[in-house]
């Protein structure tokens, strides 16, 4: 009796050691990239930080679209940071819902510097990089970039998006 239960035990043992290499390898991450635009910002909560030049934005959400790659369609980005005014510079935290996937971001802002444009006026840029990781639809992280150029509101805040761009890059498990 205790050798049939050794035997059984011992090919069961063999026939799971065979089975795994190939579910691992299923299992194996793949390249991940999609690029898109930022098409809007509304206006949210921004606060100033006591009597300094710093302000929080406690939620603020922007959209836009990925037009290429792994995903494709309608985003939007709900986001908090903590900026400095009169630089745009500073972090920020935030989600990504672009159905049926939903990650989470990290960045920084970099200060702004302002570009000319087709109309002969000079406008300010931002750009932002830092890391992302899905949270819903998929497994997988990695890295962004994205800039936009904007009219600041009178406050100086970021306006309306005249041009941008939003990319990801990572591995993932769809």
């Amino acid at each position: 009796m205790k050798k049939g239960l050794l035997f059984i035990s011992l090919a069961l043992a063999l026939v799971l050691t065979l089975l795994m290499p190939g579910t691992a390898l299923a299992a194996k991450p793949s390249s991940f990239a999609s690029t898109g635009i930022v098409t809007y910002i509304l206006p949210g909560t921004v606060v100033p930080a006591g009597e300094s030049d710093r302000w929080i934005v406690v939620e603020r959400e922007l959209g836009g679209a990925f037009l290429s790659g792994d995903i494709s369609g309608n985003f939007t980005m709900v986001y908090k940071a903590d900026v400095e005014l009169s630089t745009q510079a500073g972090n920020l935290q935030g989600t990504v819902e672009a159905e049926p996937y939903a990650f989470k971001v990290n960045g920084n802002i970099q200060p702004l510097e302002m570009v000319p444009t087709p109309l002969g006026i000079d406008l300010p840029k931002l750009t932002i990089n830092g890391r992302w990781m899905f949270t819903d639809g998929a497994r997988g992280e990695g890295s962004f970039d994205a800039w936009v150029i904007f009219i600041p509101t009178p406050e100086g805040h970021v306006g309306s998006i005249v041009a941008s761009t939003f990319s990801l890059t990572g591995r993932w498990q769809p």
